[in-house]
């Protein structure tokens, strides 16, 4: 019989199937939905056509060798600009302001076909410290208000390695479940939720995939999508952007490991990747919050269900799941 259980963050409930649960040669091969092809032309991304692209705000050379390792740019294409003012108006009964923020785009190696999966540690240490150095600096905007890095592989529009970040001037409704929920959790038992999820996951042993010095890699209790990922900090921390440099270290091999594994395992999967990390600024940001990574593999949607009721329905559960990615060969 399928299972409900519900999210204790956000208190989101979701299906998981337990009659028939899916493994990993159910959801092969896969067929991405909206992978759109190879643009043709030159990669503005590769190393040689960096005059395609706007110029660039920061970039980490490669040691010992000529040329960038690590580059960021503006989008070209931008969700949010960082010209302008809000003009804060209303239409009617509704509310309006324009989308000032910013939009970077983390090109993330100067390979083409390079993927985390295999990368080495030491390349996602660079990455991770792009995306630090760019936060330290946007965080020096007053209009900002939340940060957000997105991953999608491979890219819609470009499969070069890529991943965004984004400044906005407003906390989204999936950062601000999570705050709510963590600020009742908080009010009633004076613990973060986060930290007691990483000593029942530790106690428990079921869903685990892997467990790093830092970090603990594990499928949450109301897994959302098979093999959903949430890489967690022990030590309780709000903001991804003041991470250590030994904690960032042991990130980068967390986050090997475990792509290496959804290659093996599911033969290079498409995923989406973000960070959630608390607001920024005064009185927005959030002590008690707990910056974590999700993960989640673009397979086995229902989408039609999810959009007409709020549930998620779940084919994998999260046992099996971590238990499959446990098992793979490193």
């Amino acid at each position: 019989m399928a299972q409900l259980r519900r999210d204790p963050i956000t208190r989101m409930w979701v299906v998981i199937t337990n009659d028939h649960p899916k493994g990993p040669s159910d959801y092969l091969p896969f067929k991405p939905p909206y992978q759109l092809p190879e643009p043709e032309g030159p990669c503005p991304f590769c190393p040689g056509n960096e005059a395609l692209t706007p110029p660039e705000i920061y970039s980490i050379m490669k040691e010992g060798e000529k040329g960038w390792g690590v580059r960021v740019i503006p989008n070209k294409y931008p969700f949010f600009r960082i010209e302008g003012e809000f003009d804060r108006r209303p239409e009617g009964m509704y509310d309006v302001m324009e989308a000032i923020g910013a939009h970077e785009i983390v090109v993330e190696a100067p390979e083409h076909q390079q993927t985390l999966a295999l990368m080495e540690s030491s390349k996602i240490r660079k990455i991770l410290q792009a995306y630090q150095e760019r936060l330290l600096d946007l965080e020096k905007d007053q209009r900002f208000k939340q940060f957000l890095i997105l991953k999608n592989y491979p890219g819609i529009f470009n499969r070069h390695p890529h991943s965004h970040i984004l400044a906005m001037p407003v906390v989204p409704r999936r950062i601000d479940e999570e705050i709510w929920g963590i600020l009742d959790y908080y009010q009633r038992k004076e613990r973060c939720i986060f930290c007691d999820i990483l000593k029942e996951e530790i106690l428990m042993k079921k869903r685990i995939i892997l467990e790093t010095v830092s970090f603990l890699v594990f499928a949450p209790f109301a897994s959302r999508y098979p093999f959903e990922t949430w890489i967690v900090p022990k030590r309780h921390r709000s903001d991804f952007h003041r991470l250590q440099e030994e904690e960032a270290e042991d990130l980068a091999l967390a986050i090997h490991s475990l792509f290496l594994r959804f290659y093996r395992l599911l033969s290079d999967p498409p995923y989406s990747l973000t960070f959630h990390t608390s607001p920024v600024q005064e009185p927005f940001h959030r002590s008690e919050f707990h910056w974590h990574i999700e993960i989640r593999l673009r397979i086995g949607l229902r989408e039609g269900f999810e959009w007409g009721t709020g549930f998620f329905v779940n084919q994998t559960p999260p046992e099996d799941a971590a238990a499959f990615l446990r098992e793979v060969e490193r």
